[in-house]
This record gives C-alpha cells, structure tokens and sequence, in this order.
C-alpha cells in the first residue's frame, strides 16, 4: 500500500512538472524520499497496531469414531462426503454378544425377584427353627436330668439278672445231679439248661443297657452333658441362619433388594452395550476417508479411531497475529476478512476471543530443569478467534476446513491509518482474482 501512495505521490510530481506548476529541482527530485519516510513513520508504523493484520485459517472440528464396544462390523450405512444429521447410522457391530448377555441377566433378574419375594417366608421358616432348637434344648435338659434315674434303674435291672441267673444256675446243677440219679428225663435237664441261657441272655442285655446308661450319664463337657450341649449347638446354627435371612431381608437400596438392584444395574449396563453396538453421528456433519468396512472387527480403544466425523456446525475462524500487534487487541472490535476463495469481495466480522497462549508457553511437568538455550527464539503468533457478522455474505458454516486468508483488526486506535488499511483489504480482495 506504501508502494501505491508512492507511486500516487510520482505520478503527481510528473503531472505538475509537466504543467509547469512546479520545477523539478533537487529538492523535488528527493521529495519521493521524504514522502517515503513520512508514510512509514504517520502510517506503516501506527498501522501495525491500530490496525494489525495477519493470516486467517479457518477449522473445523473433526471427531474420530472410537466405538464404546468392541465386536465384527456388519453393516456400514455411511457414505463418504454425503450430510448426515445427528443420531444417523455410522456403522453397526454385531449385536448377538451382547443380546444374549441382555437375555441371560434377565433370566437372572426375575430369578433375584422371585427370591427376594421368598425372604420374609425364609426369615419366619428360620423363627420357627430356633424356636424349635429351644424346645430341644428344654428336652435335652430333662433328658439329662433323667440320666441318673436310668442309671439306678439299669444298675438294678443288671442285679436282678444277676440273681436270675444264679438262680438258674443253681437250678441247672440240681437238675443235672437229679438226672444223672435217673431221677429226672432228659428233656426236664435241656429244660433248665434253657432257662440258664436265657437268664445268661437277659444279664448280658441288662449289662450292656448299663454300661449305655453309664456312657451317656459321664458324657460331659464343662460340666454339661453332651446332649444338652448338642442341643445348644444347633440354637446357635439356627439362630444364625435366623440373622442371614434377616439381613437379607432387609438389604435394601432405595426400597428394593439388594441383590435385585445390583442385577438391575447390570442389566442397564448390558442394554447400554446392546445399544452402543450401533455407532451413530455425534453431530450434523459428513464422513470423510471412509474406509470401514463389513467384517473388519473394531475395539474401543483410545491409540485409534476408525472414522473421522466432520461437525457441520461448529467452524472457527483464526487470524494468527504477531507479539507486537496484539496487545490492542480486545474482544467486540471490528475486523474485516478477505478470502481467497471469495476474490473482489471482504467479510465483515468481530473479534471473539483472545487466546493469549502459544507453543512456547507451556510448561510441561517433567523431572528435569527447562534448558532456555533450546527454547525457540522465533516469535510465535497468538490466535485470535473471530465471529462472522451476522449480515455477512459468506455463511460460516459454508467456510471449508482449511480455508485461508488475511484479516485486519480495528482497535480504535491510530484511525488515521485504518482508512488506508481498508483500501489495502480491498486491493488484496481484487487481487485474488489474479494471484489466487
């Protein structure tokens, strides 16, 4: 634009010269100098700041697919480039895996309900075992008090056989002397050989019936005899059988059981799964690079995705501007935008954001001190996000990815120079139609 003014500036002196308004002397001859350095000190310099200028690129967001789960794919509805509104079909992954989980929890789920409908006739089956358990223990301490008395009586029992026994045997000895006098037949001495053995039979059950009463008087622990203790034992099994089926009963989350609940979340877990099997748009937007296919098996996996979604709606506008000139810079100010994809014409916009950060600026957590001789000398451009005016000819949404141009920003400051950067924006406008 300086370059321009200059030539202006010539082409005057020429025409003022030649009508002889002026002479050309040395002072004239040099005046072209002395305009030169007056444009770069009023205006090339001001111009830096009051209205900055630098390169446009215009982004968009892409995402890339990564499935929540993994499987075969068989079906791939998408077509490279073509529109899709959000919530349309990507591509499917075979669902059977993760139906049949569906179908198995829910076969488990009314298993847990019918169970958990069964606790509270549990917990009064379990009440009546212990109850049942106390009536045993009661027994068993009759039974135990009624030991001694069974002793006595099979002690007695055995003395009785005993004097039976003797008694028969007294009598057999008597009968054999008597038959051996031919006093008496033989079938009177096998009668009291008879009655000897029964007698013998009779001391031997009375004997062991003894020594059984005997076993089960001594059969003591502490003190306690083992029946009753048997007994308590199996109060104790009971009355912890009581307590399970009580907790269980109530084991509740928000009125429902536990066990129905945990079921419960698993099942939305695999229904969720069933659900993820088919991948939709996670926006309005379009494929590109499309190259999934039916029967490629994908995994939800974050080292890769196997699509790249580009969101129709939500494009950037960035003009990159240098150190220098940014620090007027300040969201709500004018901007004006020319396009190489739109030549003769410029956009009119405002300045969204500032982001006051770059490349150089980061400090990344790491062990080892930053080294300042490897950090870049070059200046590194600040971002500042733009907004298209909503009267603006060009839409934003039709701006394609990568897109490129210049923009001049408005601060308010040297005005005198913004005049000459307008017309600068519109000369590059009409030169893109010969320098694309």
């Amino acid at each position: 634009m300086i370059f321009f003014l200059l030539l202006c500036y010539v082409v005057l002196l020429v025409i003022l010269v030649k009508l002889g308004v002026i002479r050309l002397t040395i002072g004239w001859k040099l005046s072209p100098l002395f305009f030169l350095a007056f444009c770069i000190v009023t205006l090339v310099f001001p111009m830096q700041w009051g209205s900055p200028t630098g390169t446009v690129n215009v982004y968009r967001y892409v995402v890339e697919v990564v499935p929540n789960v993994s499987g075969e794919v068989v079906e791939v509805p998408a077509q490279p480039l073509q529109p899709m509104k959000k919530g349309d079909v990507l591509f499917r992954i075979d669902p059977r895996p993760y139906q049949i989980e569906v179908d198995r929890l829910e076969a488990a789920l009314k298993q847990a309900e019918q169970t958990a409908q069964m606790l509270s006739a549990d917990v009064e089956s379990a009440k009546a075992a212990v109850a049942q358990a106390r009536a045993t223990i009661a027994e068993a301490k009759q039974q135990s008090g009624a030991l001694g008395a069974a002793l006595d009586g099979a002690e007695a029992a055995v003395g009785k056989a005993n004097s039976q026994f003797a008694l028969q045997r007294a009598e057999f000895t008597r009968a054999n002397k008597l038959f051996a006098s031919k006093v008496i037949t033989k079938a009177e001495l096998d009668a009291a050989y008879r009655n000897l053995e029964a007698a013998r039979s009779s001391l031997d059950v009375a004997k062991a019936k003894y020594e059984q009463a005997e076993l089960a008087f001594k059969s003591r622990i502490g003190g306690v005899n083992t029946i009753v203790i048997h007994a308590e034992q199996a109060l104790r099994a009971r009355q912890a059988a009581l307590t399970k089926a009580q907790l269980a009963l109530e084991s509740t989350v928000d009125g429902e059981n536990t066990a129905v609940a945990q079921l419960r979340s698993q099942m939305e877990i695999a229904k969720l799964n069933l659900d993820w099997t088919t991948v939709r748009a996670p926006a309005d937007g379009y494929v590109i690079q499309l190259a999934l296919r039916p029967g490629q098996r994908v995994q939800n996996s974050s080292m890769r995705s196997w699509l790249a979604f580009v969101e129709q709606e939500r494009t950037r506008v960035v003009v990159w501007i240098k150190q220098y000139q940014i620090r007027y810079v300040k969201p709500g100010q004018e901007v004006e935008i020319e396009f190489k994809m739109f030549p003769g014409q410029t956009v009119s916009a405002k300045v969204d954001a500032v982001v006051k950060m770059n490349a150089t600026g980061q400090m990344q957590a790491t062990g080892k001190l930053r080294d300042p001789t490897a950090t870049p000398r070059m200046q590194q451009e600040y971002a500042v996000i733009l907004t298209l005016d909503e009267d603006s000819p060009v839409d934003v949404t039709d701006l394609p990815g990568g897109a490129i141009g210049t923009a001049a920003i408005y601060t308010g400051r040297a005005t005198m120079t913004h005049m000459i950067r307008h017309v600068e924006m519109n000369m590059k406008s009409w030169l893109n139609y010969v320098i694309p």
